[in-house]
């Protein structure tokens, strides 16, 4: 503490401006702090060790059962066991494309990602995930914690995925085609807040209800317009949960819904076919520079969403429908409009090995073979097939004709082979053909200097998904 006074009257009798004492007397303070606890916890180190579980399957014994039971946390505020257990994902494609007029056949590492995630104790866990492929300085993916404060209600806080959308919330490992429908691009995707979900009636339904800032993840750029929060729900019922007919119990519908007071860095919409994913190419482009000119004014940011899917043994089926609108966006010079879009999609999967598909928490779980590949015992592990059919609506009033970036309407028709090998070996083929209403600008012909456009696209996606 001498040391401390003796600093700030140095820096008062400098004429130091007096924020730049407080702020010197804050860092000496929490220099002290961790001084002090550094010395508690090299003593209480040497009292009581301090477990680290990086395998579930760690058997602990029964007194540390015990313990755990009856005091989760020592007298010096630290865990008794904290579980943590690392993973990741690598996602390897290559794509070719029929088009020759595109120069984008290629190899890609479609994901790179790590995760940690455990338990602090009984009723907290956590899950930090990140993101290693491209050069986007923004590698954090998911940062949450949660906790479980009643049998049937978990409050989840940090940054996660909004609660919107069957297919978005469904996890990477159990989308079996290469990319999600274009109806994603609609969604919310990431942003921090807070969320709290709810089972109820036995399994019956599923609610999830969150709060959110509304900008993004973490770092987003933000205006200065209006700091009100992003408002998220999504509803599910089983309404035959409880029922005696096994081919219905798993048969659910929902809605979800997300409203949002935004500013003009808010007025971002980029939508992307399955071959334009990684690219720089999409098939609908807005911004805040429109046509019309540049917004000085936007209201609302509002998405609605129905769904509905159905397991039974080694089929599943699953549709939705997404609608997404910014209400009285108003240009410099002009009348305010909204700007409305609208996707569908009805996906079907067959498993061709026997094994059965399951939906927990209002999601499709990934499949786990019977038996993994195996040479010398003909074990083949599982195979999957699925067909997807998708339509994407735009606002044609929000369109630049001689723009070639938007098209007012696009379809597209999937078809996939999955080979799950091993739960943590993936190997998958798909095949996508997606038909453009109005035609995209795609390159200068290096040749002629003349414009190559396309009207529709064929891709072929080869992939390997590993996870550890």
């Amino acid at each position: 503490m001498t040391k401390i006074r003796g600093i700030l009257h140095r820096l008062k009798d400098r004429d130091i401006p007096i924020w730049i004492c407080l702020l010197t007397l804050l860092i000496c303070l929490t220099s002290l702090l961790f001084r002090t606890l550094s010395a508690s916890a090299s003593e209480a180190h040497h009292e009581k060790r301090r477990r680290y579980v990086f395998n579930k399957k760690t058997v602990p014994s029964q007194e540390d059962l015990i313990k755990k039971d009856n005091n989760p946390i020592d007298n010096s505020g630290y865990i008794r066991e904290l579980e943590l257990e690392p993973g990741g994902s690598l996602e390897t494609d290559y794509r070719y494309y029929e088009e020759n007029c595109r120069e984008d056949n290629r190899f890609d590492i479609r994901r790179a990602r790590l995760f940690f995630s455990g338990n602090l104790n009984h009723f907290i866990n956590y899950r930090i995930e990140l993101e290693l492929q491209g050069s986007d300085q923004k590698k954090l993916v998911d940062a949450y914690g949660e906790s479980k404060i009643h049998k049937n209600f978990v409050l989840r806080f940090g940054q996660f995925k909004e609660p919107f959308s069957l297919e978005w919330q469904t996890p990477n490992s159990a989308i079996y085609f290469a990319e999600r429908s274009m109806g994603y691009h609609l969604t919310p995707k990431r942003d921090v807040g807070v969320m709290l979900r709810q089972c109820l009636f036995k399994n019956s339904m599923y609610c999830f209800l969150g709060i959110f800032n509304g900008d993004g993840t973490d770092g987003s750029s933000r205006g200065g317009q209006s700091d009100e929060p992003e408002l998220a729900g999504r509803l599910i019922f089983r309404p035959f949960a409880a029922m005696p007919w096994s081919w219905l119990k798993s048969f659910q519908i929902g809605g979800s819904a997300t409203h949002a007071h935004i500013d003009l860095t808010n007025v971002t919409l980029e939508v992307q076919s399955t071959g334009m994913t990684g690219t720089n190419r999409n098939i609908y482009v807005l911004n805040a520079n429109t046509k019309f000119g540049v917004l000085k004014w936007v209201r609302r940011r509002q998405r609605w969403a129905l769904e509905s899917a159905w397991v039974w043994r080694g089929m599943a089926i699953q549709g939705e429908y997404i609608h997404f609108r910014f209400t009285d966006m108003e240009p410099s010079g002009g009348l305010p409009q909204d700007a409305e879009f609208s996707s569908w999609y009805v996906s079907t999967l067959f498993c061709l090995t026997g094994e059965s598909f399951e939906m927990q928490d209002g999601m499709l779980q990934p499949i786990k073979p019977r038996k993994d590949f195996d040479s010398e015992s003909k074990s083949l592990g599982a195979l999957v097939m699925s067909v997807r059919m998708e339509h994407f609506t735009g606002d044609e009033t929000w369109i630049t004709k001689t723009a070639f970036v938007s098209v007012r309407e696009s379809v597209a028709y999937s078809m996939a082979i999955n080979w799950i090998m091993t739960p943590a070996l993936r190997l998958i083929m798909d095949y996508t053909f997606t038909n453009l209403s109005d035609p995209i600008r795609v390159r200068v012909n290096p040749k002629d200097g003349s414009i190559d456009y396309i009207e529709e696209e064929h891709v072929l996606t080869a992939r390997i998904y590993l996870s550890f």
